[in-house]
């Protein structure tokens, strides 16, 4: 995929979040209006996007390519899971668990879907819904653990199985399999709702770092060694071990494209659960954020070469 079209739909994102970025300077978007429209993303866009990705003809191709985006987006969770404790191990323990969070998990959903939609169309979507089953997976389980928190196995499975975007898997896979004839109407009213993700999804992330100050983000040295982790270190592996593995393309595209989005937003939300340094926490999800911005238009790039 040429740069510049990855580029231009990076640059739309980033415009998008300048605009909730000062909306909430301006108080048009406080705290509690980033709250709602995250309620409304996690539980109306963000299943009406993946539900729609699921409205395309069942082949037994797409079907085989779900098994390597399983397969290698399981095993570059747990190299990251590895990685991060060799780089990250010897941090305190109000920083350790923040800095392995942002390694092993990206913003893959509220930002990598919707870029997904832009570059791949539904079928980027559809791959990328698997991913994010795997995302969800591996947060509520190793990730919440790893914070410190804890939960009896039925717990963690209800919090996975339960998430709005799995159930819209779950949907989405009858429809898929067994080929369901959608009514257009239906159909125009999903593609509608989830088309919304990508604008709610920046005017949130551009409305949380209203709230910062700048001035202190870029001052502190670890944030840049947790988003050259994130944005390149990581993507880099993925793409060299779906060169190695000889996968199809956009299966390849779409595990790149995850992993080459910014720290998760459940980095802050999980450091202020459990009482981590959230201030540090939101300074790796700022920056990574801005990086991403120059960072994932040469990634996606190098996928298409490569």
């Amino acid at each position: 995929m040429e740069f510049h079209i990855v580029l231009n739909q990076v640059i739309i994102l980033f415009i998008i979040l300048i605009i909730g970025f000062v909306a909430g300077k301006f108080k048009i978007m406080d705290s509690n209006g980033t709250k709602k429209l995250s309620e409304v993303l996690l539980f109306v866009t963000s299943p009406m996007l993946v539900l729609n990705s699921f409205f395309i003809k069942f082949s037994q191709e797409r079907i085989f390519n779900v098994l390597w985006i399983v397969g290698l987006g399981t095993a570059m969770f747990i190299v990251a899971i590895v990685l991060s404790k060799l780089i990250y191990g010897r941090f305190n323990e109000k920083i350790a668990p923040v800095l392995r969070f942002t390694a092993i998990f990206s913003n893959c959903g509220y930002m990598g879907l919707p870029l997904m939609k832009a570059l791949y169309g539904d079928n980027g979507v559809f791959y990328g819904s698997f991913y994010i089953v795997l995302f969800h997976m591996f947060l509520w389980s190793y990730g919440f653990m790893m914070f410190g928190g804890k939960g009896t196995k039925a717990q963690v499975a209800k919090k996975v199985l339960t998430n709005p975007s799995i159930i819209a898997v779950y949907f989405g896979l009858i429809i898929f399999i067994l080929s369901i004839p959608i009514p257009d109407p239906v159909r125009g009213a999903v593609k509608a709702v989830g088309d919304m993700t990508m604008p709610i999804s920046m005017l949130i992330i551009g409305g949380v770092m209203s709230t910062a100050k700048l001035s202190s983000v870029f001052k502190d040295w670890r944030v840049y060694m947790a988003s050259a982790v994130r944005l390149v270190l990581m993507p880099l592996i993925a793409i060299f071990a779906t060169k190695a593995l000889g996968i199809q393309t956009l299966p390849a595209a779409v595990i790149g494209t995850a992993l080459a989005m910014p720290a998760a937003a459940n980095t802050t939300i999980f450091s202020e659960m459990f009482e981590k340094d959230a201030v540090f926490a939101s300074k790796c999800v700022t920056v990574s954020t801005l990086l991403s911005i120059i960072t994932a238009p040469l990634i996606i790039s190098l996928i298409s070469i490569v």
